[in-house]
């Protein structure tokens, strides 16, 4: 098949899976080194080990990081310090995507950019809303009060405590550039935290509530 015919074949899909380009293609066994050949020569972008995008010359629709974060790696939703950024929790554009997932964590890295992930137990699995890009593709994004509790949950080895411990608003604002806070509902903040049944994070939700 020549470049040209399979690009026809797939523009109009966002991603391109090893099921999509089987089904289309009649499970033809050339394809694993024609779409080596169209990687080398920048045609193909390869994302994982499961999927490809086009490059973006020809692609016919343009999904977002948002919407590929969600696609590489299921089940997942955007959160930690990219949902932070998102909601204006805190002032600094984060590159790379940061998602949790029920899965085993894992780090995708290719000429789109890094898409982290996190794991999370089945019961923390909750908290996040589904979007739109701006090519009408979904996304699941944390609310703002998930993405915090998400990412003082993965970060609770940074934080000690003692009879000096600091104001924890204080110290988060200071530490992470965290702002906003204040904005945020409480309730949902406590509830979130309880998911976990983490007497430390409780804590620190307590304190960031008070």
């Amino acid at each position: 098949m020549r470049f040209e015919e399979f690009r026809k074949t797939v523009e109009a899909y966002p991603l391109i899976s090893w099921p999509l380009i089987k089904m289309l293609t009649g499970g033809d066994r050339k394809m694993t080194l024609q779409l080596s050949r169209w990687k080398h020569n920048g045609k193909l972008i390869r994302l994982n080990k499961n999927y490809f995008i086009l490059n973006e010359s020809d692609r016919k629709i343009h999904p977002s990081k948002l919407h590929l974060a969600g696609e590489l790696y299921k089940p997942s939703y955007v959160s930690l310090e990219y949902a932070l950024s998102f909601h204006g929790l805190i002032p600094e554009r984060v590159i790379d995507l940061t998602c949790v997932t029920t899965k085993k964590t894992k780090t995708f890295i290719n000429s789109v950019g890094t898409f982290r992930y996190r794991h999370l137990k089945n019961d923390c699995f909750t908290g996040f809303t589904e979007e739109k890009d701006e090519a009408g593709l979904h996304f699941n994004l944390a609310v703002p009060e998930k993405a915090l509790v998400d990412f003082l949950y993965l970060n609770l080895r940074r934080f000690k405590f003692g009879k000096t411990q600091p104001d924890i608003k204080d110290f988060l604002m200071e530490s992470y550039r965290l702002q906003n806070i204040d904005a945020l509902q409480k309730r949902k903040l406590s509830a979130y935290s309880k998911l976990f049944k983490c007497k430390k994070l409780s804590f620190l939700i307590s304190r960031i509530a008070a």
